[in-house]
Protein backbone atom coordinates (compact mmCIF):
# COMPACT_ATOMS: atom_id res chain seq x y z
CA UNK A 1 0.00 0.00 0.00
CA UNK A 2 1.86 3.07 -1.25
CA UNK A 3 2.42 6.10 0.92
CA UNK A 4 1.76 9.43 -0.79
CA UNK A 5 5.23 10.01 -2.20
CA UNK A 6 5.41 6.71 -4.07
CA UNK A 7 3.62 5.66 -7.25
CA UNK A 8 1.62 2.42 -7.06
CA UNK A 9 3.06 -0.65 -8.77
CA UNK A 10 6.61 0.69 -8.91
CA UNK A 11 9.76 -1.06 -7.77
CA UNK A 12 10.97 1.71 -5.51
CA UNK A 13 10.36 5.26 -4.37
CA UNK A 14 10.33 8.07 -6.93
CA UNK A 15 12.06 11.29 -5.79
CA UNK A 16 9.41 13.32 -7.62
CA UNK A 17 6.83 12.00 -5.16
CA UNK A 18 8.90 12.70 -2.04
CA UNK A 19 6.47 15.20 -0.55
CA UNK A 20 8.00 14.82 2.91
CA UNK A 21 11.58 15.32 1.74
CA UNK A 22 11.37 19.08 2.01
CA UNK A 23 10.29 18.84 5.63
CA UNK A 24 13.18 16.62 6.70
CA UNK A 25 15.54 19.53 7.36
CA UNK A 26 13.13 21.05 9.87
CA UNK A 27 11.24 18.08 11.26
CA UNK A 28 13.31 17.06 14.28
CA UNK A 29 14.13 20.64 15.24
CA UNK A 30 10.43 21.43 15.62
CA UNK A 31 8.94 18.08 16.67
CA UNK A 32 9.42 18.44 20.44
CA UNK A 33 5.91 19.79 21.26
CA UNK A 34 4.20 17.00 19.32
CA UNK A 35 6.40 14.27 20.78
CA UNK A 36 5.99 15.55 24.32
CA UNK A 37 2.41 14.34 23.88
CA UNK A 38 2.94 11.38 21.52
CA UNK A 39 5.81 9.83 23.44
CA UNK A 40 3.88 8.95 26.62
CA UNK A 41 0.93 7.66 24.57
CA UNK A 42 3.24 5.38 22.63
CA UNK A 43 4.96 4.17 25.81
CA UNK A 44 1.64 3.16 27.34
CA UNK A 45 0.46 1.45 24.16
CA UNK A 46 3.64 -0.64 23.95
CA UNK A 47 3.67 -1.62 27.62
CA UNK A 48 3.64 -5.39 27.99
CA UNK A 49 4.67 -6.14 24.40
CA UNK A 50 6.75 -9.31 24.04
CA UNK A 51 9.73 -8.61 21.72
CA UNK A 52 10.27 -12.36 21.34
CA UNK A 53 7.01 -12.57 19.36
CA UNK A 54 8.66 -10.90 16.36
CA UNK A 55 9.91 -7.50 15.20
CA UNK A 56 8.01 -4.24 15.50
CA UNK A 57 6.83 -2.76 12.21
CA UNK A 58 7.17 1.03 12.04
CA UNK A 59 5.27 2.08 8.93
CA UNK A 60 6.16 5.60 7.85
CA UNK A 61 9.14 5.78 10.21
CA UNK A 62 10.14 9.26 9.08
CA UNK A 63 13.26 10.62 10.76
CA UNK A 64 13.19 7.83 13.32
CA UNK A 65 11.62 9.57 16.30
CA UNK A 66 9.08 6.77 16.60
CA UNK A 67 11.79 4.14 16.09
CA UNK A 68 13.85 5.58 18.94
CA UNK A 69 10.76 5.85 21.17
CA UNK A 70 9.82 2.22 20.50
CA UNK A 71 13.33 1.01 21.31
CA UNK A 72 13.37 3.00 24.54
CA UNK A 73 10.06 1.42 25.51
CA UNK A 74 11.17 -2.07 24.43
CA UNK A 75 14.95 -2.34 24.82
CA UNK A 76 15.13 -5.82 23.25
CA UNK A 77 12.89 -5.17 20.27
CA UNK A 78 13.93 -5.46 16.63
CA UNK A 79 12.39 -2.93 14.25
CA UNK A 80 11.45 -2.94 10.57
CA UNK A 81 11.32 0.76 9.65
CA UNK A 82 9.49 1.45 6.37
CA UNK A 83 10.00 4.92 4.91
CA UNK A 84 9.58 5.96 1.25
CA UNK A 85 10.96 9.51 1.59
CA UNK A 86 14.66 9.71 0.75
CA UNK A 87 14.94 12.97 2.67
CA UNK A 88 13.44 11.48 5.80
CA UNK A 89 15.67 8.41 5.48
CA UNK A 90 18.77 10.63 5.58
CA UNK A 91 17.70 11.82 9.02
CA UNK A 92 16.70 8.28 10.02
CA UNK A 93 20.10 6.90 9.00
CA UNK A 94 21.84 9.67 10.92
CA UNK A 95 19.84 8.76 14.02
CA UNK A 96 20.83 5.11 13.63
CA UNK A 97 24.48 6.07 13.22
CA UNK A 98 24.54 8.39 16.22
CA UNK A 99 22.55 6.31 18.72
CA UNK A 100 24.60 3.49 20.26
CA UNK A 101 23.18 0.05 19.50
CA UNK A 102 20.30 1.30 17.36
CA UNK A 103 21.73 0.36 13.97
CA UNK A 104 22.11 -3.26 15.06
CA UNK A 105 18.40 -3.59 15.71
CA UNK A 106 16.70 -1.53 12.99
CA UNK A 107 16.21 -2.65 9.38
CA UNK A 108 15.29 0.23 7.06
CA UNK A 109 13.05 -0.46 4.05
CA UNK A 110 13.46 2.24 1.39
CA UNK A 111 9.97 2.16 -0.04
CA UNK A 112 6.46 1.26 0.98
CA UNK A 113 4.87 -1.64 2.78
CA UNK A 114 4.70 -3.45 -0.57
CA UNK A 115 8.52 -3.46 -0.59
CA UNK A 116 8.92 -4.94 2.90
CA UNK A 117 9.55 -8.63 3.49
CA UNK A 118 7.68 -9.23 6.73
CA UNK A 119 7.97 -12.25 9.01
CA UNK A 120 4.88 -14.30 9.89
CA UNK A 121 4.51 -12.53 13.24
CA UNK A 122 4.98 -8.99 14.53
CA UNK A 123 5.16 -8.05 18.20
CA UNK A 124 3.64 -4.61 17.50
CA UNK A 125 3.24 -1.94 14.86
CA UNK A 126 3.53 1.84 14.87
CA UNK A 127 1.61 3.64 12.12
CA UNK A 128 1.94 7.38 12.77
CA UNK A 129 1.28 10.01 10.11
CA UNK A 130 0.19 7.40 7.56
CA UNK A 131 -3.49 6.39 7.68
CA UNK A 132 -4.82 9.71 6.39
CA UNK A 133 -2.75 9.28 3.24
CA UNK A 134 -4.41 5.96 2.37
CA UNK A 135 -7.69 5.47 0.53
CA UNK A 136 -10.32 3.03 1.78
CA UNK A 137 -8.83 0.10 -0.14
CA UNK A 138 -5.36 0.85 1.18
CA UNK A 139 -6.62 1.05 4.74
CA UNK A 140 -8.53 -2.22 4.37
CA UNK A 141 -5.38 -3.94 3.12
CA UNK A 142 -3.43 -2.54 6.07
CA UNK A 143 -5.98 -3.76 8.62
CA UNK A 144 -5.97 -7.24 7.07
CA UNK A 145 -2.19 -7.42 7.17
CA UNK A 146 -2.06 -6.31 10.80
CA UNK A 147 -4.77 -8.79 11.80
CA UNK A 148 -2.82 -11.59 10.14
CA UNK A 149 0.68 -10.67 11.34
CA UNK A 150 0.26 -9.23 14.82
CA UNK A 151 0.80 -11.67 17.67
CA UNK A 152 -2.43 -12.28 19.63
CA UNK A 153 -3.20 -9.18 21.67
CA UNK A 154 -0.29 -7.23 20.19
CA UNK A 155 -0.91 -3.51 19.56
CA UNK A 156 -0.87 -1.42 16.42
CA UNK A 157 -0.65 2.28 17.26
CA UNK A 158 -2.38 4.59 14.78
CA UNK A 159 -3.03 8.33 14.70
CA UNK A 160 -5.92 10.03 12.89
CA UNK A 161 -7.63 13.41 12.61
CA UNK A 162 -8.72 14.87 15.95
CA UNK A 163 -12.38 15.69 15.34
CA UNK A 164 -12.69 17.34 18.77
CA UNK A 165 -10.09 19.98 17.94
CA UNK A 166 -11.11 23.41 16.62
CA UNK A 167 -10.81 23.98 12.85
CA UNK A 168 -7.36 25.07 11.75
CA UNK A 169 -8.10 26.63 8.37
CA UNK A 170 -6.46 29.82 9.58
CA UNK A 171 -2.66 29.56 9.86
CA UNK A 172 -1.66 28.08 13.22
CA UNK A 173 1.88 28.16 14.56
CA UNK A 174 2.77 24.67 15.77
CA UNK A 175 6.27 25.18 17.10
CA UNK A 176 9.15 27.63 17.27
CA UNK A 177 12.79 27.13 18.16
CA UNK A 178 15.93 29.19 18.38
CA UNK A 179 18.81 27.73 16.34
CA UNK A 180 21.94 29.82 16.73
CA UNK A 181 21.00 33.37 15.78
CA UNK A 182 17.95 32.24 13.79
CA UNK A 183 14.37 31.36 14.69
CA UNK A 184 12.71 28.34 13.10
CA UNK A 185 8.91 28.08 12.96
CA UNK A 186 6.38 25.51 11.75
CA UNK A 187 2.87 26.56 10.70
CA UNK A 188 -0.20 24.57 9.69
CA UNK A 189 -3.15 25.67 7.55
CA UNK A 190 -6.10 23.31 7.03
CA UNK A 191 -8.20 22.56 3.95
CA UNK A 192 -10.95 20.11 2.96
CA UNK A 193 -8.52 17.50 1.67
CA UNK A 194 -5.62 17.91 4.10
CA UNK A 195 -3.42 20.72 5.24
CA UNK A 196 -0.30 22.67 4.34
CA UNK A 197 2.78 22.81 6.53
CA UNK A 198 4.99 25.85 6.19
CA UNK A 199 8.46 26.10 7.70
CA UNK A 200 9.94 29.57 8.16
CA UNK A 201 13.44 30.69 9.12
CA UNK A 202 13.78 34.21 10.50
CA UNK A 203 16.57 36.48 11.61
CA UNK A 204 14.86 38.91 13.92
CA UNK A 205 11.93 40.31 11.96
CA UNK A 206 13.43 39.33 8.60
CA UNK A 207 12.10 36.23 6.86
CA UNK A 208 15.11 34.50 5.34
CA UNK A 209 13.31 31.58 3.74
CA UNK A 210 10.12 29.57 3.80
CA UNK A 211 9.30 26.06 2.65
CA UNK A 212 5.75 24.85 2.05
CA UNK A 213 4.71 21.19 2.19
CA UNK A 214 1.16 20.40 0.98
CA UNK A 215 -0.08 17.24 2.71
CA UNK A 216 -3.20 15.46 1.41
CA UNK A 217 -4.97 13.77 4.33
CA UNK A 218 -8.37 12.11 4.61
CA UNK A 219 -10.78 13.09 7.35
CA UNK A 220 -11.08 9.61 8.84
CA UNK A 221 -11.60 9.65 12.60
CA UNK A 222 -11.27 6.99 15.27
CA UNK A 223 -14.93 5.87 15.01
CA UNK A 224 -14.66 5.11 11.29
CA UNK A 225 -11.24 3.57 11.77
CA UNK A 226 -12.61 1.27 14.48
CA UNK A 227 -15.42 0.08 12.20
CA UNK A 228 -13.00 -0.66 9.36
CA UNK A 229 -10.53 -2.44 11.66
CA UNK A 230 -13.28 -4.53 13.27
CA UNK A 231 -14.13 -5.96 9.85
CA UNK A 232 -10.57 -7.32 9.70
CA UNK A 233 -10.73 -8.72 13.23
CA UNK A 234 -9.02 -5.91 15.16
CA UNK A 235 -10.38 -4.38 18.36
CA UNK A 236 -9.89 -0.65 18.89
CA UNK A 237 -9.33 1.43 22.01
CA UNK A 238 -8.97 5.21 22.01
CA UNK A 239 -6.56 6.64 24.59
CA UNK A 240 -6.75 10.11 22.98
CA UNK A 241 -9.07 11.84 20.46
CA UNK A 242 -6.60 11.35 17.61
CA UNK A 243 -4.87 8.17 18.79
CA UNK A 244 -6.05 4.57 18.44
CA UNK A 245 -4.64 1.25 19.57
CA UNK A 246 -5.72 -1.77 17.53
CA UNK A 247 -5.23 -5.31 18.83
CA UNK A 248 -5.66 -8.63 17.12
CA UNK A 249 -8.34 -10.87 18.58
CA UNK A 250 -6.90 -14.30 17.78
CA UNK A 251 -4.32 -15.92 15.51
CA UNK A 252 -5.32 -15.80 11.86
CA UNK A 253 -4.17 -17.89 8.94
CA UNK A 254 -1.87 -15.94 6.66
CA UNK A 255 -3.11 -15.23 3.15
CA UNK A 256 -0.84 -15.44 0.16
CA UNK A 257 -0.22 -12.39 -1.97
CA UNK A 258 -1.79 -12.56 -5.40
Amino acid sequence: MPLPDTKPQMAGPDPAYDVYGGAAEFYDLLAAPAWARLGPLLDRALAGVDPDAGPLLDLGAGTGLSVAAAVRALPDVRVIAVEPSAGMRVALSTRLACTPGLADRVTVVAGTLDDAELPPRLCASVVLGVVGHLDAAGRAALWRLLAERLAPGAPAVVDVLDRTAPPTRAPLRLATRRVGTLTYESWSEGADDGWTLTYRVRHGDTLLRAHTVPLPWSGIGVDALAREAATAGLDCTQPAPDFAVLRSRAPRQLTESP
